[in-house]
């Protein structure tokens, strides 16, 4: 694995974010995907074939991989999940680094947030 060379990091890699980051590395992005399941890091390295893309179960190797400033896609459950991830990426993303949150939320639920209008 080569030091901040990936342009964009995927956290978790279920189904829908390792197949995102393979479609992404398939369209010639270098991409490193991280997850805390071995086993899903695994599975990516496995089926990355001679696209440049590579994962890693240590968030400080995961972060180490990415060119700066980095672009961090995150598809995580909404709610605690999500806020999980943020604290653990927090402490090592510097400013200018990017945090784009591509999950979604259960559509029954209803929030009680009000958005800024003009």
């Amino acid at each position: 694995m080569n030091a901040q060379h990936y342009e964009i990091g995927m956290v978790g890699l279920g189904v829908m974010g390792r197949n995102l980051a393979l479609n992404m590395a398939d369209q010639g992005f270098p991409i490193a995907g991280y997850d805390v399941d071995p086993a899903k890091v695994k599975a990516l390295c496995q089926e990355t074939g001679q696209h440049d893309a590579c994962a890693a179960a240590d968030i400080k190797e995961f972060i180490a991989l990415l060119r700066r400033p980095r672009a961090v896609m995150m598809l995580a459950p909404a709610g605690g999940p999500v806020d999980s991830v943020i604290r653990d990426l927090s402490p090592h993303l510097e400013m200018d680094d990017l945090i784009i949150d591509t999950g979604n939320s259960y559509f029954k639920k209803k929030t009680n947030r009000n958005f800024p209008t003009k």
